[in-house]
């Protein structure tokens, strides 16, 4: 769930100008593809007063005078983004987001920087998200609870079995056959 009214973005900031004391930037709308927003920053750092490159214009086709380097100075909806993240991760992000709207943004970007790859998250999420805690061992006693009922034939828990249930040992061991990955909200707990 996003944090603000508006699309993600973020704003790429011209480093030649901030460099030279200077802000210059633009916001990039992240819902969009990862040319579309390449385009808005190379016009952006086009618009330099502070150029040390020169690249070929796309209307023209002219050489002009551009900035080479941006970094992402603050960014909207976008979890933990980095200074220096890719356009790809961001436009990877953005899926999660789309296809994961019911989960903070936070919580997708940590998930996210866990994974290797964009689409090991999307997969991970998909087929073996168990939830999100505020601490594993809610994970796992809620777990141990419902074994404990489904072993019950009656629908009433044998008080037996509730009294020689060791819960912080079940958690333990639980431990070792999930993954968990800290969350600003928690811990996600994944099936592994």
């Amino acid at each position: 769930m996003l944090t603000t009214n508006t699309a993600p973005r973020f704003y790429a900031a011209c480093l030649a100008s901030y460099n030279n004391g200077v802000l210059h930037g633009a916001w990039i709308d992240a819902s969009t593809d990862v040319d579309e927003m390449r385009e808005e920053i190379a016009a952006m750092l086009r618009a330099s007063k502070f150029p040390n490159v020169t690249v070929e214009c796309p209307e023209t086709g002219e050489d002009v005078p551009s900035a080479e380097e941006y970094a992402i100075h603050d960014h909207e909806g976008l979890g933990q983004l980095g200074e220096y993240d890719s356009l790809e991760t961001i436009a990877a992000f953005v899926e999660l987001l789309d296809e994961f709207d019911h989960m903070d943004s936070g919580d997708l970007a940590a998930i996210l920087g866990d994974y290797s790859d964009p689409s090991e998250a999307a997969e991970a999420l998909r087929d073996n998200f168990a939830g999100i805690y505020d601490t594993f061992k809610d994970y796992s006693d809620e777990a141990a609870e419902e074994m404990i009922a489904c072993h019950s034939a009656d629908g009433k828990t044998p008080q037996a079995l509730i009294n020689y249930f060791d819960y912080d040992a079940w958690s333990r061991d639980l431990a070792m056959e999930m993954h968990t990955i800290d969350v600003p909200s928690g811990v996600a707990v994944f099936h592994a």
